[in-house]
């Protein structure tokens, strides 16, 4: 049973006899890779000459089915495999139009991550900070159900773009409103998963007001309808003010995942609570990768703008000062 380091070079050394001759002379390299919150993968290059665009292949997985009992050989033609795939896809063949503005401007993305631990991560990338959160800008290239490639803005694409960092935050926020909107609640998400139906009803499509199936507090879902990095959509101001009046209340947004966010009216748990139960689930049930953050967030009707719900309630704490109470006020991030 070979090591990590022995697998990586084995896969480097014997991947080509699985490729086709074009791949003769391909470069094979492997590079340490910084995702978000800090992991790092090893990720598998293979480029030729005339290539300058080509997908990472992360080794991890294939090296994980290695550990259970998968031959080496098995191992490798899957690795190369997954590069043939890439390699017939049509939109890879020409990136020209990306220099583009224009062709670009509707492809734009949102991926939120936190900024406190993605100081690294960032360092090359163009993004703003949206309150609590950092908004990172890329440009779709190719969406399906299974496969998903994407382009992050750098600094120099900016640069040949010639347009703001305003004008590009107002664009993606366009683009994005484009992606339909889903909001569901959780007990019908779970339960459609369970069955297989997909028969789950968009709350934002309902044309009479919502009332919750159960007694309990309900936990209601925020995504796009790709259900990929849809927790951007809380950036979305016309869409929250919708859901605001589709719960009747203010109500906490529990960010735990870049995929989706969790909103739980008030009346239910307290913020405590809820900040317990999201490091829970990013503990245990949210890859690193995906992890977005614990701080839970409030929406306030009123001022149309989200706030960190644990500031929040401390500067509405009343506190002793000389025998007099003193209440702050709330930060409020736009």
């Amino acid at each position: 049973m070979k090591n990590k380091n022995e697998f990586i070079i084995y896969v480097m050394e014997n991947v080509r006899r699985y490729l086709p001759l074009s791949f003769a002379e391909a470069q094979v390299f492997v590079e340490e890779k910084v995702k978000e919150n800090g992991s790092k993968i090893s990720a598998l290059l293979i480029r030729r000459q005339e290539e300058t665009l080509v997908p990472c292949i992360p080794l991890e997985e294939v090296y994980c089915e290695y550990m259970e009992g998968n031959t080496l050989e098995a191992c490798v033609r899957k690795i190369a495999d997954l590069r043939i795939q890439h390699d017939n896809l049509e939109c890879l063949s020409d990136l020209s139009y990306v220099k583009d503005y224009g062709a670009v401007k509707e492809r734009l993305m949102i991926r939120l991550c936190d900024p406190e631990l993605n100081r690294e991560w960032l360092a090359d990338r163009i993004y703003t900070l949206q309150g609590d959160f950092a908004a990172v800008y890329y440009v779709a290239i190719h969406e399906e159900e299974e496969k998903t490639f994407s382009m992050p803005v750098s600094k120099q694409l900016l640069e040949e773009w010639k347009v703001s960092v305003k004008q590009l935050h107002e664009d993606a926020l366009l683009s994005e409103k484009g992606r339909q909107a889903c909001l569901f609640e959780m007990n019908d998400f779970i339960c459609s998963l369970m069955t297989g139906d997909g028969n789950v009803r968009n709350l934002l499509d309902e044309k009479t007001q919502w009332h919750p199936k159960t007694v309990e507090t309900p936990v209601l879902c925020l995504t796009n309808s790709s259900m990929r990095n849809g927790a951007s959509m809380i950036l979305q101001e016309e869409l929250m003010e919708q859901i605001g009046e589709i719960i009747g209340s203010d109500f906490y947004v529990l960010t735990s995942s870049i995929h989706e966010t969790l909103l739980v009216p008030l009346g239910g748990m307290d913020v405590s609570e809820l900040s317990r139960l999201v490091k829970e689930v990013n503990e245990t049930q949210v890859e690193l990768c995906d992890r977005l953050s614990d701080k839970v967030q409030y929406y306030d009707r009123a001022k149309g703008a989200l706030e960190n719900a644990e500031r929040r309630n401390q500067a509405r704490t009343p506190v002793t000062t000389n025998r007099e109470f003193d209440i702050g006020k709330a930060p409020v991030f736009a």
